[in-house]
């Protein structure tokens, strides 16, 4: 029998329908997909949040007071969800960074509310004006570097683990070739996750493009996995099953694919111990991507409750 997910697709963002007295947190404005719809603004149910990113990836700004958030710190988040208690809160993945939106996911989901995330696909991604092998795309202006995600910095010590490194791949081959030569793992380890079906059809073989060289160099391409590119809770269900492999396996799950595939990274690192995320803090380009495609909505907190 196959397991149905919490989740809903629309057309457009503005045909998102949130919960009575829902509360929304979103990044400011810079792409066309992460506008905020007139029909979200004239929802007088709905109180909105807008997060401003800053330089340090430990901090982000709330609100028009600006008031500073430090992600690894608790109680900063806590503050700005104390006000909203009780109310089902909808977190809009889709303008903010790994370290923005998955420190305030934890802590939302371990303050017991009802949580949403809500992710917009583009219309199409920008491509480079000069290609070159594994840069097919202009997504990304530089990396700032392998740093800890707030509140989810986790390591093995223990030596009797074994690290299965797992990639979940975009576009961006110069990310996945970071990432190896920074890490350093077996090939036989290494699991890539590539998403199949992409968000159109021609993605995959973009995806396959832009990671070529690495695929091959470390034969990664015998221990792919194919996950649909917008479903969070598949790549959970396969990061479980890959811990099944053998006993006393430690992951390292890298986050360079899409926002869909790292929520579900974070949502299976949130109830297991032996996970890692590994982000190499990328500096997005506001011209990374044109127009806005269908929207995702997430019931993350209905996919984390005991069966």
């Amino acid at each position: 029998m196959l397991k149905s997910w919490p989740s809903s697709i629309y057309t457009s963002s503005a045909d998102v329908i949130f919960l009575r007295g829902a509360a929304l947190f979103h990044g400011k404005f810079l792409e066309e997909r992460s506008a905020i719809p007139t029909s979200w603004m004239n929802n007088s149910e709905l109180s909105r949040f807008e997060i401003v990113e800053c330089d340090d990836i430990s901090q982000f700004r709330l609100g028009q007071d600006a008031q500073e958030i430090r992600g690894n710190s608790q109680p900063d988040v806590e503050r700005i969800l104390a006000p909203i208690v009780g109310r089902p809160i909808y977190i809009d993945i889709t303008g903010l960074s790994h370290h923005v939106w998955m420190p305030l996911l934890r802590n939302a989901i371990d303050s017991g509310a009802d949580v949403w995330c809500i992710y917009a696909e583009p219309e199409k991604y920008q491509f480079t004006n000069s290609p070159r092998p594994s840069e097919f795309f202009d997504l990304s202006e530089r990396i700032r570097g392998i740093a800890p995600i707030p509140t989810f910095a986790k390591l093995s010590t223990n030596r009797n683990l074994k690290i299965l490194t797992v990639p979940l791949l975009g576009f961006e081959g110069t990310r996945f070739r970071y990432m190896v030569e920074t890490l350093q793992p077996e090939g036989k380890n290494v699991f890539p996750f590539i998403g199949v079906p992409g968000f159109k059809p021609e993605y995959p073989f973009h995806t396959y493009q832009g990671n070529a060289n690495t695929l091959d160099d470390t034969r990664a391409w015998e221990n792919v996995r194919f996950l649909d590119a917008a479903c969070p809770f598949s790549v959970a269900a396969e990061l479980a099953s890959l811990q099944t492999l053998a006993p006393n396996i430690f992951l390292q799950v890298a986050l360079i694919g899409t926002k869909p595939h790292a929520l579900g990274a974070a949502l299976y690192a949130l109830r297991n111990q032996n996970v890692e995320l590994v982000y190499d803090h990328p500096v997005r380009k506001p011209s990374r991507t044109s127009g806005s495609s269908r929207c995702h909505v997430y019931h993350v907190s209905e996919f984390l409750e005991p069966n």
